[in-house]
């Protein structure tokens, strides 16, 4: 996370009721993308000029629920950007599980991406390292990535995990980056093993994908007068003036009416220097939302001179089985004349910018769109991938519909990664039409047996000089197979080329 203090350097019915669909009441909690995409620990930072959000991703959407059980699901990081917290722009995954060769598990935790040095752009993702069979939240350690763009696409830079100097991998998760009064970049990060509750700080190498120093651990606040446990994880550190902020989460359990409610909050606590001791007295900074069962997490950072909180809610729609989606929500965050931050309660938090306005555009020229973040489909379903991934496995006839697609002055290429594991597949093709299903064919595809459905092959054909401003946009499946195989060929992502 940047320091507060100091920040470095039918054209038709679809739009109308996608219109419709992210204009929501003014009465509800403002969220980023409401009733569509799941999103969640958010951090933020100003980057030319544009409010810039990175998020993980519970899988997937509102019209996708895949189960999460002990946030196995996450595997991607998207970006979002907006200049007046009404209208946001989808950047798409900016990082996926399957960007680190060396990671072999299935979920891909809390960061931060976008931030800026060297004259590029870093990214620090921790990954699950042990097996996705075990049932638990696992251990994790901790890559570093690259990009020419906050939008990405982010690349590992070294050949596994960050290292401590002493050359062991690194293990933690929620890394993000501060900067002391010097502007010198410092690493904060909770453990990596989830059943422990420690906060450690290093500072960074100039170069950023290298400790200049042994870990060492933060003095943090470990249980409340009634006995429940105050730092649990997501450290966040940035300084206000001469003071010192250290956010974090905390759970509290039911233990009587002299105590805290039960649920999840973010805490902080004020010191007067960046190594604390951050030892009281705890403050409440988010309290629960909805049945307080679900995480609240935080990221905090300045845009345009004033301070902003992003935080992800519970989805509640949800079964029991389908657990662990959020959604996020950006508010003012105030700060008292005595230097403590106004609290913030979910279900009474207007948000940033207009109460009860929220528009997204999805950028075509992301550099990866998922083929399972559809908004509507048809003879279309999902099926795991790799590391984490999904796919979705289209039959003859089928779609994927995804609304609002900015495609700007004009798209010159289409790039789809496919696989199918169907031998008997002839004449199949995707086919890219505008606003409708039967709508303008812009761009098209032929597409052959690759022998499984996990051996992905990357294919690429021109699009129409037609395709440009907004559309919704639909992929359309054709071919030929067995009576036998209801399914042609499967799709993991998209994207578009500008001209």
């Amino acid at each position: 996370m940047a320091q507060i203090g100091n920040l470095p350097g039918m054209r038709s019915c679809f739009c109308v009721l996608a219109i419709v669909f992210t204009a929501i009441a003014a009465n509800a909690q403002k969220l980023v993308t409401p009733g569509y995409l799941f999103n969640s620990d958010p951090t933020c930072h100003q980057i030319n000029g544009q409010f810039y959000l990175f998020t993980t991703q519970d899988p997937f959407t509102t019209q996708l629920i895949l189960p999460n059980e002990f946030y196995k699901g996450m595997f991607a990081y998207h970006a979002l950007s907006t200049s007046d917290f009404d209208h946001w722009v989808d950047h798409g995954s900016v990082l996926t599980g399957r960007d680190a060769a060396w990671n072999s598990g299935g979920a891909l935790w809390d960061g931060d991406a976008g931030i800026f040095a060297n004259g590029q752009y870093y990214a620090y993702a921790p990954f699950r390292v042990n097996s996705a069979s075990e049932a638990n939240y696992g251990t994790y350690d901790i890559g570093v990535f690259v990009a020419k763009s906050p939008i990405g696409p982010y690349a590992p830079i070294n050949a596994g995990p960050l290292q401590e100097p002493d050359g062991t991998p690194l293990e933690g998760l929620s890394p993000s980056v501060t900067y002391n009064d010097t502007e010198t970049p410092f690493l904060i990060w909770g453990s990596g093993d989830t059943s422990k509750h420690e906060v450690m700080l290093a500072q960074l190498k100039p170069d950023m994908t290298h400790l200049a120093e042994m870990p060492r651990r933060l003095l943090v606040p470990k249980n409340d007068a009634c006995g429940n446990l105050e730092y649990f994880e997501s450290p966040m550190l940035f300084h206000i003036e001469s003071k010192w902020y250290l956010t974090f989460v905390a759970y509290k359990e039911d233990r009587g009416p002299q105590c805290d409610a039960k649920g999840s909050y973010v805490d902080y606590v004020i010191a007067d220097n960046m190594d604390g001791p951050f030892d009281g007295p705890v403050h409440h900074l988010v309290y629960p939302a909805g049945k307080g069962e679900e995480s609240v997490q935080q990221g905090v950072c300045s845009y345009r001179g004033k301070m902003y909180l992003a935080y992800h809610v519970p989805y509640e729609n949800l079964a029991a089985h389908y657990d662990h989606h959020r959604q996020v929500a950006v508010t003012y965050l105030g700060i008292e004349p005595d230097g403590s931050l106004q609290p913030v309660y979910p279900g009474k938090d207007a948000g940033a910018g207009t109460p009860g306005v929220s528009h997204l555009t999805l950028d075509a020229f992301a550099p990866r769109r998922e083929a399972a973040e559809f908004h509507s489909r048809l003879n279309a379903s999902a099926e795991k991938g790799l590391s984490g991934e999904y796919q979705m496995k289209m039959g003859d006839g089928g779609y994927l519909c995804f609304h609002g697609m900015d495609f700007g002055q004009g798209a010159a290429a289409f790039r789809v990664e496919v696989s199918s594991e169907n031998a008997s597949l002839q004449n199949a093709v995707l086919e890219v039409h505008l606003d409708n299903p039967a709508g303008a064919l812009v761009s098209k595809v032929a597409i052959t047996s690759t022998g499984s459905a996990t051996n992905y092959r990357l294919l690429a054909s021109p699009v129409a000089s037609t395709a440009k401003g907004v559309h919704d946009m639909c992929l359309v499946a054709h071919g030929d197979a067995s009576p036998q195989a209801r399914r042609l060929f499967n799709l993991t992502w998209f994207a578009f080329s500008p001209r």
